[in-house]
């Protein structure tokens, strides 16, 4: 009988050891290369500066974002609309109040902007809940946001993300070029680093990007790589209450699918840098008006791919997905 006992409390143990391993090894299949995030993490503080309105990829960027900061990777300082949208600042209040961040400064671009863009989800998103003024003259001028954050903060502190086009930024280097070398520690920005045709170019605004890559007094790093990177499809299992899902539904015609992630990436860049990504730091870039530049090592980079498209696809997926962190 002791025997029979030995050998049954024998298999209980070993399989108390044995279940765990082998849950452990389902959950990481297909990612095993996803470099490990550190144990110890200090949150980065950044400055989101977004053309949220044509395209879907600055919501999932926003999305993301969020999801870094609930890991404690990013305090979000502000976010600023490039854009003229009238919905603009509400959609992007309504985001940040999903992931229970609905007190970030939010701060739009107040001047004139040549042939603005239309959009086919910023005024359901401005439905969701939020706390945007409807008189527009009320929320806060993106350049007075740029100014009181930033001098609000340590020097060499914060880095800007730049998912559109470069106004916002163009006039608080005009007017604070000495509080930006002061308090920005890299800029980076979403476009192509030789004759992009959309960022750095529409609304007139080229001469402005030149300016910007020639006088910015902090790093810039280009940011091009995702057109190959679909994301957005698993949206579809979110809560239908998330203005995430439903940015994504309406741009797909009422459906999900997978969607370029060149803004998550630049988001991913920022707060991961050369551990998922290699930054290059030679050669020249361009603008369409005929303006060139030498890259300078820790000056005016870009940097390319090191995980494969559906490893990015993966995390980005994972990110955008998961469930707000409850505050």
């Amino acid at each position: 009988m002791k025997i029979k006992i030995n050998q049954i409390l024998r298999v209980l143990v070993c399989c108390i050891f044995i279940i765990p391993c082998s849950c452990s090894g389902t959950e990481n299949s297909g990612n095993q290369n996803v470099p490990p995030d550190p144990v110890e993490k200090i949150p980065q503080k950044v400055i989101l500066d977004t053309d949220m309105c044509l395209d879907v990829d600055d919501v999932g960027a926003l999305a993301t974002l969020n999801a870094l900061a609930d890991q404690d990777e990013a305090e979000i300082l502000a976010v600023c609309f490039n854009e003229v949208h009238k919905s603009g600042a509400a959609a992007i209040d309504a985001i940040n109040t999903w992931y229970h961040r609905g007190n970030i400064p939010v701060g739009i671009y107040k001047k004139s902007l040549y042939a603005p863009d239309s959009s086919p989800y910023l005024n359901a998103l401005a439905g969701f809940p939020n706390d945007i003024p409807s008189d527009l003259a009320q929320v806060p001028d993106a350049h007075q946001v740029y100014i009181d954050v930033l001098n609000a903060q340590p020097d060499s502190s914060v880095k800007i993300i730049s998912l559109g086009f470069l106004n916002n930024l163009g006039d608080l280097l005009e007017s604070h070029p000495e509080l930006i070398a002061r308090k920005v520690k890299q800029l980076v920005i979403m476009g192509g680093l030789n004759n992009d045709d959309f960022n750095l170019v529409r609304h007139g605004l080229v001469e402005t990007s030149q300016k910007i890559l020639t006088d910015w007094p902090t790093p810039i790093v280009i940011s091009q790589p995702g057109s190959g990177i679909l994301t957005g499809e698993t949206l579809e299992s979110s809560p239908v209450n998330n203005p995430v899902r439903e940015a994504y539904f309406r741009w797909f015609n009422n459906s999900f699918q997978g969607r370029p992630s060149w803004d998550q990436i630049a988001v991913l860049f920022t707060l991961k840098g050369t551990a998922y990504f290699n930054e290059i730091s030679v050669g020249t870039g361009s603008l369409k008006n005929g303006f060139s530049y030498d890259l300078v090592p820790g000056w005016r980079t870009y940097f390319t791919t090191k995980l494969s498209d559906q490893e990015y696809a993966y995390i980005i997926n994972n990110l955008m997905t998961k469930t707000p962190k409850s505050k």
